[in-house]
């Protein structure tokens, strides 16, 4: 591996562990001050900010990764990450400003006015990364992660308190990292025809999308409909469990940046089908590994060193047990997809999501108001142990019939990038 890349994939697993940390200071210095009913408040505010993340990634810049060298070659590729990101956020404004008319937590309004400028710092690490720039996008996140220290450092001596303040710091390092790298990386917002460059990259960020509603959009209504068949408790500890294991994230998004362009540039070769397989089984290999030893270090921490880091919402040990296992095996399933997706099987991908997507809902509703806890613990199992059998055996019967790829049945496709290792700044850690 050549030196550039070599340091440049550092600079990725640095960038995220710092995204990781981010986000982990910001859910600790809310949980310590706060009952498990108000942290469960705060998941729900984080999954609406989870989803038009995710969805805006999906959409346009993950797409962008792939298209920029060849459709969108002569396109102005980071003004469309930049400003797509932030006309999402902005349709936040409104609401956040009809919010504070009314009796809710001041945080609901913090939150959905600060929408812009958190969309937009994600979008600036994507443009880093697009400009091969991996080490400026780490100085902008070590920007907001030092804004997230001293934020919890102020949490935890009660100088402030309540998730409103703590919220509003986090607005704030993020807009010191947008002014920081809209300067560094030069960003011009030129004429885009934003429309039409948005409908060149549809045959990749369709499907993309499809996948993200799908997964992501299930996991975070499990989160909104917890509520309705549990106390508001439980889904604070729930979340409390979910944060202890986000630093799993750092190894499921670089894992993505390196396995997507090699499997790309397998299925180029002679062998590129068994190739393509044996990536995708090294990842969940991997991944999987990472997860079980994280999660066995997790069962050592005593209760009383969890219990100051998340105060009352940390939970039972089982919990955080069964969130471990399930990051184990989103590993597993996590390899299968990189395959899919990396030979242009994003089609296949989506109908894995589909087929998946109903018992990923119902089963931990059902089993929590029928058993509670416990059956929130079986039900996330359940669901995630039928993720991972699908996409293996999609993956497997799609890769090697080598028939009904993306690449064969749309007329003109987007071919995924070659010659070109784009270091992409993937998902945050989910706290």
């Amino acid at each position: 591996m050549r030196g550039g890349k070599l340091a440049g994939r550092a600079l990725t697993f640095a960038d995220q562990g710092i995204s990781s940390a981010s986000n982990m200071l910001l859910s600790v210095s809310i949980a310590s001050g706060v009952s498990a009913a108000v942290f469960g408040e705060f998941a729900l505010i984080y999954s609406i900010y989870w989803l038009l993340l995710g969805g805006t990634r999906a959409a346009v810049l993950d797409p962008l990764l792939i298209t920029q060298h060849n459709t969108l070659k002569d396109a102005p590729v980071h003004s469309i990450a930049a400003l797509s990101a932030t006309a999402v956020g902005a349709l936040g404004i409104p609401i956040g400003l009809a919010l504070l008319l009314t009796p809710l937590d001041a945080a609901w309004a913090v939150f959905f006015l600060g929408l812009p400028v958190l969309l937009l710092q994600d979008a600036l690490r994507y443009v880093g990364f697009l400009a091969d720039r991996p080490g400026r996008v780490v100085l902008l996140d070590g920007v907001w992660l030092a804004v997230m220290v001293v934020a919890t450092v102020l949490a935890v001596t009660d100088v402030i308190s309540g998730t409103a303040a703590v919220l509003g710091l986090w607005v704030l390092g993020a807009l010191l990292a947008n002014l920081l790298g809209l300067l560094l990386l030069r960003v011009r917002f030129a004429r885009l025809h934003l429309r039409r460059r948005l409908r060149e990259i549809w045959p990749v960020s369709g499907p993309l999308l499809g996948d993200f509603a799908l997964s992501n959009g299930a996991s975070q209504l499990t989160v909104f409909l917890l509520p309705l068949v549990a106390s508001t408790a439980l889904l604070g500890s729930f979340k409390a469990a979910q944060v202890a294991n986000g630093p799993l994230n750092i190894t499921v998004a670089a894992a993505t940046v390196i396995c997507l362009p090699m499997v790309a540039r397998a299925v180029d070769s002679p062998s590129g089908r068994a190739a393509a397989l044996r990536i995708g089984l090294f990842a969940s290999a991997a991944l999987a590994g990472v997860a079980v030893v994280y999660g066995g270090a997790l069962a050592l921490l005593p209760e009383s060193a969890g219990r100051a880091l998340f105060g009352p919402s940390w939970g039972s040990g089982l919990l955080v047990a069964a969130v471990s296992v399930q990051m184990v095996l989103f590993g597993i399933t996590h390899g299968a997809l990189l395959a899919l997706r990396g030979s242009s099987n994003t089609r296949a991908a989506l109908w894995v999501r589909v087929i998946v997507t109903p018992i990923a809902l119902v089963v931990p509703i059902l089993f929590t108001a029928l058993w509670g806890r416990t059956g929130l613990m079986a039900g996330i199992l359940v669901a995630a142990a039928a993720m991972s059998l699908v996409s293996w055996i999609a993956a497997v019967r799609v890769i090697r019939a080598g028939s009904g790829t993306d690449a064969e049945k749309d007329p003109d496709p987007v071919p995924v990038t070659s010659g070109h290792d784009p270091v992409a700044g993937a998902l945050p850690a989910a706290p």
